[in-house]
């Protein structure tokens, strides 16, 4: 048996492994970069708004809106397309009388009801920034008004009060807990929280294929 071929292979397998961690690492300050990038979106959106208020501007409707102007649209569609044409900035009573202009319907109360149920349904779209007023993120991540999820400080905590803890125990725990992840996806927020906190590091690696062929 080449045992040279078993040990090249396996120096390769962890020349992987160590650029896979690295890039883990890279990915997760992507994510903190994106979520300081969120804080300052959310922030630059209500200065707007203050100025707006305070010299009181008021919203310009969309342009060529008229009776059919949506067609078989639907709620969350004309939503997106409604803020899209506003920089991305969304009230809700602005987007009821455009709706109302273009003859989606004549109930304004309908209307309303209509948009907050679509709001509901998109919260990964459509950030609030105020009462009646949101954000479209464009299908970025959502982060709750700009606050970072804590991830990362739960699992650390969990860890100091159980260091044998496992990455998918406190998964496990955190969503027993009905921990708010805030919009992000549960498994791959603790994954990042537990590379940055660097814990994989002391994790027993897996067998590998050549090992478990031999």
């Amino acid at each position: 048996m080449n045992d040279s071929w078993i040990k090249e292979t396996k120096e390769l397998l962890e020349a992987w492994e160590s650029k896979r961690v690295h890039l883990e690492i890279d990915i997760d300050k992507m994510q903190e970069q994106l979520e300081e990038l969120d804080r300052k979106i959310v922030t630059g959106y209500a200065l707007m708004q203050a100025y707006i208020d305070k010299h009181n501007i008021t919203s310009l409707p969309l342009e060529g809106v008229r009776p059919g102007y949506f067609g078989n649209k639907t709620y969350p569609e004309m939503l997106i397309e409604i803020a899209q044409g506003k920089q991305g900035y969304l009230k809700v009573v602005d987007a009821v009388e455009i709706m109302l202009e273009a003859n989606v319907s004549t109930d304004r109360r309908l209307i309303q009801a209509n948009i907050y149920s679509a709001l509901r349904r998109m919260r990964k779209r459509f950030v609030k920034m105020a009462r009646g007023e949101y954000r479209y993120t464009n299908h970025a991540p959502p982060q709750s008004e700009g606050e970072p999820s804590g991830v990362k400080q739960a699992v650390r905590e969990l860890r100091e009060k159980n260091p044998v803890m496992t990455k998918q125990g406190a998964l496990k725990t955190l969503l027993q807990k009905g921990f708010d992840f805030k919009g992000k996806n549960p498994q791959r927020a603790v994954h990042m929280a537990w590379v940055s906190l660097g814990y994989h590091k002391n994790e027993p690696r897996q067998q590998s294929l050549i090992e478990s062929l031999s």
